[in-house]
């Protein structure tokens, strides 16, 4: 599969700008580990309205696995507005990101 920008969920699956000079209101982010192959020190990096963010993942023993969520922002109760949403670094998993 290839990144899903149209869908809500939108689905990444490799790094690439989600959108760009256009405000969405975000509800829900996750990173899922998809194949069960995300591993402790994996690194997520967003880049949201210009501003670099990165997420290390530490799980606790068996928390990883096929499906799970490794890191997730949200759900917040009122959307948050990201007018320039890129993934900067995602070596593996995928990104869900939920539009309001």
């Amino acid at each position: 599969m290839a990144n899903q920008t149209t869908s809500n969920p939108i689905r990444m699956e490799a790094a690439g700008t989600v959108w760009s000079k256009t405000p969405k209101g975000v509800v829900l982010i996750q990173w899922v580990d998809d194949n069960g192959d995300l591993v402790h020190d994996s690194t997520l990096v967003l880049t949201l309205n210009g501003v670099a963010l990165t997420f290390k993942i530490q799980p606790v023993n068996d928390q990883l696995g096929f499906g799970a969520v490794a890191w997730q922002a949200g759900p917040f109760p009122q959307p948050v507005v990201i007018s320039d949403f890129v993934v900067t670094t995602m070596a593996t998993g995928h990104l869900h990101i939920w539009l309001a």
